[in-house]
């Protein structure tokens, strides 16, 4: 870094830095304290220098930033000082926030034993993360599975792979929980899916929904788009 500050963790993949992690006790510290760590000590520009810190600045630094204690995690892909906008990475407990008491360990052991293991880790930077481009093309930021939408569609895609076509599932998400985005990629990853003997499931994924944002969003930009899904979107009034 550019400055004398230190992070406390960085993931890279194959030399390339991917995530950065500041890691904090309960004991005697909480998520909090990494998101303020992150918003006013660890800032995109050293301070006074003027130059980009190679792991925290956007868009050569590293993809997303995690905030973690032991008991609740956050999650950011693009930081901007005090302007820094972090989500929750939590599993839930008791159809709530947080995350359910772990017998053998931290609460937030999921992160490290199953989000950043290999296979999955792997997944999310090929399949999961998608760029945002602004009004003249240019990268503006990034989407990133936060731990719901990542559980909701892989657990989809394991059901409808064991079970086949024809099921019903329903998934709820609470407001601004980025229902959007897991439909998008739950469509696209069934879209491609192949039973195994190596035939496709769906020629066509339908996406029927009442709300036209949904509509503008449910694709992902062409590189992603590996298989044909179409969206089908009508006014509510119209179904009343």
């Amino acid at each position: 870094m550019v400055s004398e500050q230190s992070l406390d963790l960085v993931l890279f993949l194959n030399g390339i830095p991917v995530a950065t992690a500041e890691l904090k006790s309960d004991y005697t510290q909480s998520v909090q304290d990494a998101v303020d760590q992150y918003r006013f000590d660890r800032l995109p520009r050293a301070p006074g220098k003027n130059l980009a810190e190679p792991l925290l600045s956007f868009p050569g630094g590293a993809l997303v930033h995690f905030a973690l204690s032991n008991s609740e995690a956050q999650m950011c892909t693009r930081l901007a000082g005090a302007d820094s906008k972090f989500l929750p990475f939590n599993r839930g407990h008791d159809f709530g926030a947080g995350n359910p008491p772990n017998p053998n360990g931290a609460p937030t052991a999921y992160l490290w034993e199953e989000v950043w293991q290999r296979d999955s880790w792997l997944e999310i930077l090929g399949r999961y993360l998608v760029p945002v481009k602004d009004d003249k093309k240019r990268l503006a930021g990034w989407i990133f599975p936060r731990f719901h939408q990542l559980d909701a569609s892989r657990k989809l895609v394991a059901e409808v792979l064991k079970d086949g076509p024809g099921g019903k599932y329903l998934i709820e998400h609470s407001a601004g929980s980025g229902k959007t985005n897991s439909i998008a990629w739950t469509a696209h990853f069934l879209a491609d899916l192949h039973d195994a003997a190596n035939s496709k499931l769906f020629d066509t994924v339908l996406v029927v929904s009442v709300r036209v944002q949904r509509r503008r969003r449910a694709s992902p930009p062409p590189s992603r788009a590996s298989a044909r899904t179409c969206s089908v979107t009508r006014c509510a009034s119209r179904l009343c």
